[in-house]
């Protein structure tokens, strides 16, 4: 069922009672033995939520009506009765980011929310797609994250070959982007990835067959039991196709979304792309044309730039290619 669409005297007395919530200020209909509590929401299905509360118990919450679009890794006030592992969530707390990704409709879809990090995840097979990482770094940038690249599977490659594809990702560590390379089968440059993650909420994302899921199973050795307590906390009922929040046992948490394998950039600016290959700033605004998109314009700095080899050909001929494809919607 959609929901029911508010007109905008409706919208400010919802974001109103939403800040008397957040301020923990009692309504009318509250009562002595509900309670008002923080919480983080775990897992997301439909009207309702799995959230955890302060002390770690997993509470099943209805969503308040017309509260909005609330995603794994939200902070929430929620009421529920003492004793009860059942409640309605009341609030949601201001995000610092919140992930997209297009629907079937091809509209922006929030999965996910307050990420720290964001963990790109590569492999010799699938071959490693150069133009993929650069549309998911101009993604990150757009929402004030910097992108962590890890090539896994290393276990596949020779010496040789493992010096190549570090030669080829080259230019991403030149910009400052951090970046490991891991092995499940060997557990090669695992400990390296846990101090990257600790103390930080993290999100995997990358191509099918990358083996992000034997990376969580390495760095989740209890994953099957936190499996079955959401299954408990949600009645029994398996939601293995929803995005779900996993505390690290070294501290910090991962986000495990999936179906989370690209990044469209049609949802974002010709300037955001701009600004997400950050090799373009210290010549942005040298172009003969203050309006220069860098395609074809006689006089552009950055082609200049690129002929030099003082910024890679090859990126520049990636943002050239996002920018048809906003054009092309």
């Amino acid at each position: 069922m959609a929901q029911r669409k508010l007109n905008k005297q409706q919208q400010t007395r919802v974001r109103a009672q939403q800040d008397r919530t957040r301020n923990k200020q009692t309504t009318s209909d509250d009562s002595a033995e509900h309670q008002q509590l923080d919480g983080i929401i775990i897992q997301h299905h439909g009207k309702q939520a799995i959230v955890e509360n302060e002390t770690g118990e997993l509470i099943k919450c209805k969503i308040r009506q017309n509260l909005g679009t609330i995603v794994c890794g939200d902070q929430v006030i929620y009421q529920s009765k003492k004793d009860d592992q059942e409640g309605v969530i009341l609030a949601i707390k201001e995000r610092k980011n919140v992930l997209v990704r297009p629907d079937f409709r091809r509209k922006p879809k929030a999965f996910a929310a307050n990420i720290d990090q964001i963990i790109i995840v590569a492999a010799p097979e699938p071959e490693l797609s150069e133009h993929l990482l650069d549309r998911y770094l101009v993604v990150l940038e757009s929402i004030g994250l910097r992108g962590i690249i890890v090539v896994n599977k290393t276990d596949l490659l020779s010496d040789t070959q493992l010096s190549e594809i570090q030669e080829q990702l080259k230019a991403y560590k030149d910009l400052g982007y951090t970046m490991t390379f891991t092995s499940t089968k060997t557990s090669h440059g695992l400990e390296s990835l846990k101090g990257i993650l600790k103390g930080k909420s993290n999100i995997l994302v990358g191509q099918s067959g990358v083996g992000k899921s034997s990376l969580i199973n390495q760095l989740l050795p209890d994953l099957d039991l936190r499996t079955n307590e959401l299954s408990q906390a949600n009645h029994g009922k398996h939601t293995t196709s929803s995005s779900t929040l996993y505390h690290l046992p070294f501290s910090g948490d991962i986000i495990d979304s999936p179906g989370i394998r690209d990044f469209s950039v049609w949802h974002i600016s010709e300037q955001q792309i701009t600004d997400g290959f950050t090799e373009f700033k210290p010549y942005l605004g040298q172009c003969r044309f203050h309006n220069c998109r860098h395609i074809n314009e006689p006089d552009c700095a950055i082609k200049l730039a690129a002929d030099k080899g003082e910024i890679s050909e090859r990126r520049l001929k990636s943002y050239q290619n996002m920018l048809m494809e906003i054009e092309q919607g």
